[in-house]
């Protein structure tokens, strides 16, 4: 017994002895090691914080770009504005209507500071702002003097490059403003002279805040291949050149790679942190203050070696005085091991759910090396390095969901995720991330490298989520949508697709809940080019006007429907866009028909991120499209219906005739000119004369598809009789001349 304690004693001696001695050089070690690439390693740090923050700024200019682009084409096509566009002098209730217009596209966009349309035909501005500038204005009286300089030479701006500039506002031009212009113009004689243009001013305040946070240190500002401050940046004024102070010479000299250095800014030394050039040629540049960066650095390094001193001191001392009184049985060190174990264990869970949500959401730079260092740390069987495949799944019905399960939400998805991954076991090495919200991530791997995640396998993992949706229905009574992402050559390849399979997994809103969506199919719709579809929008006008409430149904399911086969982003822009629509109609009925409606224009708003079925965006639109046909159909006489169709009519027996006309109407209904128009104007929101040519513009269209006549037997034959005038009138309602559209009809029947 005595020697079986004193061959304890000794081998807890030895492995006493071994623990202090691998202690003291591990903390040795470290310490020597943090000591001196302390400094190197903050610098990493900051840089990889700073840039990550400057490519979201330049992801946010992008945007905004694209934003422009799309409003400036909305208002191209918008058939209300075009008066502004095209007429020489349009009437008053044409100027109304088209700024109301001109209002709700701005206030769609929160962060445009205006909007102008200039008409060369008037040399007048038409300006939708917030400020005191709102209205019309003259090319001499307008307070914005920079735009007109800029039109005047708009041959050297690109349309759709932003043009940073201040102006003053104000009829005192005691206000200044900083924006950002977006110029989009068309012209006349081979680009000689400026027809018409459309501007929109971003405002400067809008990015700011976003490049120069509050919690996060240093100045962030924006400049050009040339040097030019593009931003706000201290107090260098906005466009000021930048190229003669040193530390911008590195950066304009490197003009292809995002870097870093230290140099002196303003007689301080900074960390300089800078972009490659964007699609625009811009750089962002951030200027961190060095020692902010390294007070703490230095206070923790000291700290750190009087931390680690004194913990080898107490800890040699201690182990000393524990190693005399250690008799404890070898199964109570073992049992307590079991138990560590355990706990590491748990919080190994947690710290792989949080690195991986965080690598998903790019919150987090990863690496094939740091995923595969992370991954055998955390304990995970996952293979960074073999073909990966990434799975969204989202829970179907989410609110009543959380009305179910109430504070046991959790809990349930826990459970979610251990039938998924149990069920994936069978032929994968799987994890599951838990996403927040309704959205679960599912990371599959090979568990050899003769399995295989394509070809065949693609079947093999259908009917596996076919599974794992059957086994969560029978165990937690709830529905589930699987979005497969394309299989990858490895576990980093698989994480940077995350984007793009969440903008798929949006598709359930048509494909309904349950549903099984390839990433790779809906990808396959980026290279496709969308028009909205104004012919139909104006159709949809029509039977809303008219109380047709159906076929306004019919149409609208047809205009979204398009968009299925289009990224997710072009659905929720024709929603915007049918929205703006309804609401116009809503406003005019209102002006001439006197109508009440019983919701407001807020009530139009449809947050589709909550929808998860098509259905639910239909019932939205539907509700309110009833609303106006019962409101119309109150309005509405049998007298008045008879007398518009009567005169619709005259106008398609007659349309041929070159003759037609307001007066040859009314005198063959044996009525007043002046009544049938206003009535008609009334009842339809369209003249007699719009309505005459766009019969005629429609009818062309069809002899141009069908027959082989020439334009000007065509122009004839549908009552125009100038053939230029029956050109222009054409551009006009199709924006295309009847040639170009001839050939375009025959090349799409062709395809």
């Amino acid at each position: 017994m005595r020697k079986r304690s004193e061959d304890s004693q000794k081998v807890f001696a030895r492995i006493l002895i071994g623990i202090i001695i691998s202690t003291a050089a591990t903390l040795l070690v470290a310490s020597a090691i943090l000591y001196v690439n302390y400094n190197r390693i903050a610098l990493r740090q900051v840089y990889r914080t700073d840039m990550n923050s400057l490519t979201q700024t330049s992801r946010e200019v992008a945007k905004m770009t694209e934003s422009a682009k799309s409003l400036s084409y909305q208002i191209y096509q918008d058939y209300t504005i075009s008066s502004l566009l095209l007429y020489s002098k349009p009437s008053i209730y044409q100027i109304t209507s088209a700024m109301e217009q001109l209002d709700n596209y701005r206030m769609s966009l929160p962060f445009i500071e205006s909007i102008y349309v200039y008409n060369s035909r008037n040399n007048e501005f038409f300006i939708s702002s917030d400020g005191v500038r709102n209205g019309q204005q003259s090319v001499s009286e307008i307070d914005d003097q920079g735009i007109k300089s800029i039109l005047d030479r708009f041959h050297d701006y690109k349309p759709f490059v932003p043009i940073p500039r201040t102006y003053k506002v104000g009829s005192t031009g005691a206000s200044e403003v900083n924006s950002y212009t977006y110029l989009c113009y068309d012209t006349i004689n081979d680009n000689a002279k400026l027809n018409y243009a459309v501007v929109v001013n971003i405002k400067d305040d809008w990015l700011s805040p976003n490049m120069n946070a509050v919690d996060q240190p240093g100045k962030t500002f924006i400049i050009n291949e040339k040097g030019d401050l593009l931003s706000d940046f201290g107090d260098r004024a906005l466009l000021n050149n930048l190229s003669d102070e040193t530390f911008m010479r590195p950066i304009l000299q490197d003009t292809e790679h995002s870097a870093y250095f230290t140099e002196q800014v303003d007689g301080e030394k900074s960390l300089i942190t800078y972009t490659a050039p964007d699609s625009l040629g811009w750089r962002y540049v951030r200027i961190t203050p060095y020692d902010l960066i390294t007070s703490d650095i230095r206070n923790m390094r000291t700290h750190t070696l009087l931390f680690c001193a004194a913990l080898l001191a107490a800890g040699l001392i201690l182990s000393y005085l524990v190693s005399r009184k250690l008799y404890h049985p070898i199964n109570n060190v073992l049992v307590r091991m079991r138990v560590m174990e355990a706990e590491r264990r748990g919080s190994l869970h947690l710290l792989r759910q949080d690195f991986l949500r965080g690598a998903l959401q790019g919150r987090e730079t990863v690496t094939c090396n740091m995923l595969e260092e992370r991954m055998k740390f955390y304990g995970s069987a996952v293979d960074v390095h073999r073909t990966s495949r990434l799975v969204l799944l989202r829970i179907d019905h989410y609110t009543e969901f959380c009305e179910t399960y109430r504070d046991d939400t959790k809990l349930v998805k826990y459970a979610m995720m251990n039938i998924c991954t149990e069920t994936a076991d069978l032929h994968y090495h799987a994890e599951a991330v838990d996403m927040g919200g309704d959205l679960i991530t599912l990371l599959f791997n090979e568990k050899s490298e003769h399995d295989s995640l394509s070809g065949s396998a693609c079947h093999q993992i259908e009917e596996l989520l076919r599974m794992m949706q059957a086994a969560v229905m029978t165990h937690l009574k709830c529905s589930i949508s699987c979005t497969v992402g394309p299989e990858e050559q490895s576990l980093e390849d698989c994480i940077e697709g995350y984007a793009r399979s969440a903008e798929a997994s949006l598709h359930r809103l048509f494909m309904g809940p349950g549903c099984l969506i390839f990433t790779s199919d809906i990808m396959a719709y980026q290279t496709k080019e969308y028009t909205f579809p104004a012919n139909k929008e104006r159709q949809l006008v029509d039977c809303l006007m008219t109380g047709k409430t159906e076929d306004a149904k019919l149409i609208y399911a047809d205009i979204v429907s398009e968009t299925v086969a289009y990224p997710f982003n072009v659905f929720q822009l024709a929603l915007s866009h049918l929205t703006m629509t309804l609401n116009h109609v809503r406003n005019t009925l209102k002006k001439n028909n006197q109508l009440r409606l019983d919701s407001d224009s807020g009530g139009l708003m449809l947050p589709v991120k909550n929808a998860e079925d098509i259905s639910e965006v239909h019932e939205h639109f539907y509700r309110m499209f009833d609303e106006l046909g019962s409101k119309v159909e109150e309005k509405r006489t049998l007298k008045h219906e008879e007398l518009i169709r009567k005169i619709n009519d005259i106008i398609e027996r007659n349309y041929a005739d070159p003759n037609l006309c307001l007066t040859s109407i009314a005198e063959e209904l044996s009525m007043s000119p002046i009544y049938v128009s206003r009535l008609y104007k009334q009842l339809t929101l369209k003249g007699l004369t719009d309505v005459i040519n766009e019969t005629r513009i429609t009818k062309a269209q069809h002899l141009l598809i069908q027959t082989e006549s020439s334009v000007a037997d065509i122009a004839e034959r549908t009552g125009f009789t100038n053939s230029s005038y029956f050109y222009r009138m054409f551009k006009k309602f199709n924006g295309v001349t009847p040639n170009d559209y001839r050939r375009k009809e025959l090349h799409a029947d062709q395809l």
